[in-house]
């Protein structure tokens, strides 16, 4: 039977996610096509380590190659050439 009040304790301990920015939908008009491509870069950048905490940052394959946690030949062959589909 887990202890509920450990969990609880360490859910409160647990450092809150930052929420990203969403991306508006962007309308005809210049002010909103600006907002979505503003909130677009905010993600990338987050993404790529550029902006925000290091633990935001996308892990890619080749992180896990300098890790040695995977080796080449685990890279799925379709990416780069196809898209991954669902």
């Amino acid at each position: 039977m887990p202890d509920f009040a450990t969990i609880a304790h360490q859910e409160l301990r647990r450092p809150q996610r930052k929420i990203q920015g969403t991306i508006p939908e962007p309308q005809e008009d210049v002010a909103s096509l600006r907002a979505a491509v503003m909130g677009l870069k905010e993600i990338v950048e987050v993404l790529a380590g550029q902006r925000g905490q290091a633990t935001e940052a996308a892990v890619t394959w080749n992180d896990l190659l300098l890790l040695d946690l995977i080796n080449k030949a685990d890279i799925p062959k379709e990416i780069g050439s196809n898209p991954i589909r669902p």
